[in-house]
């Protein structure tokens, strides 16, 4: 786990500037700090740094790493699980290894299978390696988009670094702003791959090669579930134990490790069955993680702690007294584009609990997607089925109406209520219906927040694009839009952002590949009953903790954003309609933001997550974000 940057001639003629890669390698020493190295290719059209944060081979694992010829170099961020089982099949066929790191792997599987490799790996990865005597680059970011890898190519030369605020200060270009990465951001609160805030800075996105030969750069996607129709046709006691033991595996190789490890708890279904089982297969009792906040609705810490002490971990608690909010000047000069999902800040927290005790956790992200968690797949099934009996001719009058009546009376709560399930009804099918609900700023909000001239390019259409791709079952369906969506370029980036800022890696044994597959291929009703989603893994979780310690309401990682906003922030979010940083872009309508807050205001609706966007958003202007100041120096008043 580390940073990694560097630069790449995409003509043979040209070389990429190794200050620029220094410059990026510095501002990622915060990803690394146990180590630097650099590499400049015989022939200089190839410069590669890497920042180590050291977990597997203390000693011997180093990058960037080169070959016996010096000719073939590596720069690899991530782990790769299976790297035992790949290095005894490598050792059967002939090849000798000079450490014990699972990049000296990565390096031999690339010059045997070149971007073939990508095949073999289980595991969390983005990896920059060059050929310097074929000329050959060939780049990847891992299956579910774990790991990141910005990219821009300036002076024929490509560069690239793990996060984009390095990649922007090193190059040091002039980037303006992509109207359509805003439209994206305030419509799904985070900017997909492969666009980001800037025109001409760009992210690989998950599941992707990333090839030059002879200078042209070429992107192939190399994994995709959306069409596997191989449903899994046994009873449901035979799901539970082929479940149970794939991810027996995904947990047991996710904690090979030369450095201390724990899991991040947080009491909920998911966490919880990877402690039990971490606990299974540890030869001591694992230190867990988890912080608790003074609002009582949004504290799981008490529930987390039982299960600790059911399972027998050694469970630490950091109870919060300091404002979230305070970390954003933080999570910003991180994450260097706006990013508003506030589970940030918590998760931010809790690694850096964790990384006083020790260098790697577990997690349960991916337990919603992969098993259908969310609320939100019961409320599109629910419209859709009420949708199949109006017509819809009588649903379209009804929401024009609706519409209309709530733009009179904005501050009505049933008006605004029943306008928005019009909308969602009146959607022309089941994946658009789906995206809406997915979305954060709709057509309605856009109508009169946006200015005339600013457009929405649909943002919402990346869902259900994704949706209609996908084979099987609306829920099957829904729950691979989210993966190719929400889960890729909001959650992944979230977790990768916020625990390096703390030289933590975090590892996701139900993002595991295998785990992800079987979870696609089950059918509803393993998935669905009448306590809501993720049937299979509660049940799999009453084989390790007590009824009462399973059976409980879902709680999100969520901040207390209304209450915050309607109390000891009230005067600055109200003070967002007059924000000259934002009146400066020129997309935004002051009384289209004078009515969300207005709203929000008196409980007409709950716009917490849409003006914590535009809090972001406007704090991201003043951050430097528009080049009033650089991203280097944002980072550094940050920390």
């Amino acid at each position: 786990m580390c940073g990694i940057a560097g630069g790449i001639a995409l003509t043979e003629g040209g070389r990429p500037d190794p200050e620029t890669v220094r410059r990026m390698s510095g501002l990622l020493a915060h990803r690394g700090p146990d180590g630097e190295g650099l590499w400049i290719s015989p022939s200089g059209r190839a410069c590669f740094a890497h920042r180590r944060l050291s977990v597997i081979d203390l000693a011997g694992g180093g990058q960037p790493m080169v070959d016996s010829s010096g000719t073939c170099g590596i720069v690899f961020n991530g782990e790769i699980y299976n790297y035992l089982e790949l290095r005894d099949a490598l050792t059967r066929e002939g090849e000798t290894f000079r450490t014990s790191s699972d990049t000296e792997v990565l390096l031999r599987l690339v010059a045997r299978e070149g971007e073939g490799c990508v095949e073999a790996l289980r595991g969390m990865f983005a990896f920059v390696a060059w050929d310097d005597e074929r000329g050959v680059l060939i780049a990847a970011r891992d299956r579910i988009g774990k790991k990141p890898l910005f990219f821009v190519v300036e002076d024929d030369c490509l560069y690239f670094a793990s996060s984009m605020g390095a990649l922007r200060e090193g190059v040091g270009g002039s980037y303006p702003i992509d109207e359509d990465a805003i439209d994206q951001y305030l419509t799904l609160g985070y900017i997909p791959a492969p666009r980001t805030i800037y025109r001409g800075i760009r992210k690989l996105p998950a599941s992707t090669l990333m090839i030059s030969q002879e200078g042209s750069l070429a992107f192939r996607r190399y994994w995709d579930l959306a069409r596997e129709t191989e449903p899994f046709e046994g009873s449901y006691d035979e799901a539970m134990n082929r479940l149970e033991s794939l991810l027996e595996t995904a947990v047991k190789i996710r904690l090979r490790s030369d450095v201390p490890l724990g899991v991040l708890l947080s009491g909920g279904i998911d966490s919880s069955l990877v402690t039990a089982l971490a606990m299974r297969h540890s030869q001591e009792p694992v230190d867990t993680f988890s912080i608790g906040f003074g609002e009582s609705g949004f504290d799981e810490s008490a529930q987390a702690a039982k299960v600790a002490r059911h399972l027998g971990a050694c469970h630490h608690v950091l109870r919060l007294e300091s404002n979230l909010i305070d970390l954003i000047p933080k999570a910003i000069a991180h994450f260097g584009e706006p990013y508003a999902d506030a589970s940030a800040l918590p998760t931010w927290v809790l690694s850096a609990l964790a990384r006083r005790h020790v260098t790697v956790a577990l997690g349960g992200d991916g337990g919603d997607e992969g098993f259908a968690g969310y609320e939100w797949y019961r409320t599109a099934a629910r419209l859709g089925a009420l949708a199949d009996k109006v017509p819809a001719g009588i649903v379209r009058v009804a929401s024009g109406a609706a519409s209309t009546a709530s733009g009179l009376f904005g501050s009505s709560h049933r008006l605004g209520r029943l306008a928005r399930g019009l909308g969602f009804l009146a959607a022309e099918d089941f994946g658009a219906r789906f995206a809406a609900l997915r979305c954060w700023f709709g057509a309605r909000d856009a109508a009169f927040l946006y200015r005339k001239d600013f457009r929405r390019r649909g943002a919402e259409d990346l869902i259900s694009r994704a949706f209609e791709r996908a084979s099987g079952p609306p829920l099957r369906r829904m729950r691979y839009a989210d993966m190719e969506t929400y889960l890729a370029d909001d959650l992944m980036p979230k977790v990768d952002v916020a625990s390096m800022a703390h030289g933590l890696e975090v590892r996701a044994p139900l993002l595991d590949q295998e785990v992800v597959r079987f979870g696609l291929s089950l059918p509803d009703a393993y998935l669905l009953d009448g306590r809501g989603g993720k049937r299979i893994l509660r049940d799999l979780l009453l084989r390790h903790l007590p009824r009462d310690l399973v059976e409980r309401p879902k709680r999100g990682f969520s901040v207390p954003l209304g209450p915050w906003f309607r109390g000891m922030l009230r005067p600055q979010i109200e003070a967002l309609a007059s924000s000259e940083r934002l009146g400066s872009l020129g997309l935004l309508d002051p009384d289209g933001i004078r009515r969300l807050v207005h709203e929000h205001m008196t409980g007409a609706r709950d716009h917490g997550e849409r003006l914590y966007a535009l809090l972001i958003l406007d704090r991201w202007l003043g951050s430097g974000g528009t080049g009033a100041a650089s991203a280097g120096t944002a980072l550094e008043a940050a920390e």
